[in-house]
């Protein structure tokens, strides 16, 4: 009866969008799985990557740019943006609410991605040399950026905070771009695997939103205002 009440609670619009986005980031993961299955060796589309973004032999330059690209993507990083965000939420806000949501994707990602790199290596050909090596799946780093980004989005939208909004979805577009990037002139990962950590972050996020809306959007207590007592001594003068 409990968990009946806490759903009537949420926002019909959050939970259809929520349900029909987890729903297309699970199609999304399995197609790219079925494709990656049916894939002898690298797609036309990584053989053509690896001739124009990925460098055989980077320059010491180009390695620290690679990284500090990256970092948005790595637990340290995310761990300090959400300490960011966190401590911005309490000083300004007094909320844990910010901080809170952003872990609880974070971690949900991080362990799925873990658990699935178990489930699912193989043994595949770096492209374009056709070389035989172990490649993990999923691209942890686009999973952590596209998760903290994700959830910091749904949680600026459903605190009220929309007009950050603009200025968070460009910050996020060009360091998950960048992280992107990075990973693929890395020769860390296909570009199906890159898009498969996208896929299991955004389902995260889509599941914690509802969450989100419980938490925060849905606590508050939406009533008339009391009448004041100027006005309810008017009243008693008219009668």
């Amino acid at each position: 009866m409990a968990g009946n009440r806490w759903i009537a609670n949420i926002d019909r619009r959050v939970l259809r969008t929520s349900i029909g986005g987890a729903a297309f980031c699970l199609l999304i993961f399995l197609i790219l799985r079925l494709l990656l299955l049916l894939l002898d060796g690298p797609s036309p589309l990584d053989v053509w990557l690896a001739e124009h973004i990925r460098q055989p032999d980077p320059s010491r330059e180009l390695k620290i740019l690679e990284r500090l690209a990256a970092y948005p993507g790595s637990r340290k990083g995310a761990a300090v943006l959400i300490l960011g965000v966190g401590a911005w939420a309490w000083l300004r806000l007094r909320d844990l609410r910010f901080g809170a949501l952003l872990i609880a994707a974070l971690l949900a990602t991080t362990a799925t991605v873990e658990i699935l790199k178990i489930l699912l290596v193989r043994v595949m050909p770096i492209a374009p040399t056709g070389e035989l090596d172990d490649r993990a799946f999923l691209s942890s780093h686009v999973a952590i950026a596209v998760a903290f980004f994700g959830m910091l989005v749904v949680v600026l939208a459903l605190s009220g905070h929309r007009a950050l909004l603009p200025l968070t979805v460009a910050i996020a577009i060009v360091l998950v771009g960048g992280v992107t990037l990075s990973v693929m002139a890395s020769d860390m990962h296909y570009f199906v695997d890159i898009l498969s950590g996208a896929a299991v972050a955004g389902f995260w996020v889509c599941v914690l939103a509802p969450v989100a809306d419980l938490v925060w959007a849905r606590s508050v207590v939406r009533t008339s205002p009391a009448p004041s007592p100027q006005l309810a001594e008017v009243g008693d003068q008219d009668l």
